[in-house]
């Protein structure tokens, strides 16, 4: 009896002894496994046009979202599902896994890097300012705004572009931050503000759909510059939780791969982009981070 029990006590303990291997060897798992193994991941939307939004009907569309299904296809990932925050959400969702990816047309910019992975940029776009029809205030530069002394310009909350503002010399209580882009164009038509600021592809699509006829683009408009004066530029990317090198590494592979193809540039036409805003194949996220 003595020996069927030690057996017996044996069996248990390496029972139990696997158990905790599988448990450990699951928890050891990457997201990037879990995803592939799923063969699904979960992307952080705005609902913004053109880069990531939701039909009527559920269905996920925009540029953002076409350029990573076709470089999470390769990988063997070919199903996305969205989560919807504000834009202003996306970096604290990220990083408490509520989504796998940012998928929001997100810039690269040095204080962004501190919190989050980016992939390489898959778009380069200007910010550029937006008025009511006419141009009555005469913008043609972040600088004219700032010379005025009165004239308010809008953008959004938690988006890139606001950092170009102080530099132009803008106060920043002449500024006014929206937590929708939709609101800003709604600011500027109710006189809120006398501009509102946006990457150009955005802006275009905002007075599309929701301009009205009295507001349109500040043509000629000077490009906002650096410290050594060239031209700055937004560098869009796919944003990743830190923790998640072996994902961003793979989807960076597949990027390159799309853009040295022309694919790229395939996926971004049909939004007005044009082959000035496909960024070098060879920039990197480590690059453009930093940037100062």
């Amino acid at each position: 009896m003595l020996k069927i029990a030690n057996i017996s006590h044996r069996t248990a303990a390496l029972a139990a002894a696997l158990v905790v291997a599988s448990m450990s060897s699951a928890s050891a798992e990457t997201l990037f496994e879990k995803a592939k193994a799923s063969r699904t991941a979960v992307v952080g939307i705005a609902n913004e046009k053109p880069y990531g939004y939701l039909e009527t009907d559920g269905t996920m569309k925009g540029v953002i979202i076409d350029v990573l299904r076709a470089a999470l296809k390769p990988i063997g990932i070919d199903k996305v599902e969205a989560n919807v925050s504000e834009f202003s959400a996306m970096i604290p969702g990220i990083n408490a896994r509520r989504f796998d990816i940012i998928g929001a047309g997100m810039a690269i910019r040095p204080q962004r890097c501190e919190s989050v992975a980016f992939s390489s940029p898959i778009s380069r776009l200007a910010n550029v300012v937006a008025v009511k029809a006419g141009n009555p205030h005469n913008i043609h530069s972040l600088e004219d705004i700032a010379k005025s002394g009165t004239l308010k310009i809008g953008s959004q909350i938690g988006s890139s572009q606001l950092a170009d503002l102080p530099k132009a010399g803008i106060p920043e209580d002449r500024v006014v931050s929206f937590a929708l882009d939709t609101e800003a164009i709604a600011g500027l038509k109710a006189g809120r503000v006398d501009a509102i600021y946006f990457p150009s592809l955005q802006l275009s699509d905002l007075i599309k759909n929701f301009g009205d006829g009295v507001v349109e683009r500040a043509e000629p408009f000077q490009v906002a510059k650096d410290d050594k004066g060239e031209p700055l530029y937004v560098f869009q990317a796919f944003g990743f939780n830190k923790e998640d090198s072996d994902f961003v590494n793979a989807l960076n592979v597949e990027i390159r791969k799309l853009n040295e193809s022309g694919e790229l540039f395939k996926i971004l036409e049909p939004y007005g982009f044009t082959k000035e805003d496909v960024p070098d194949s060879n920039l990197t996220a480590t690059q453009l981070c930093s940037v100062s």
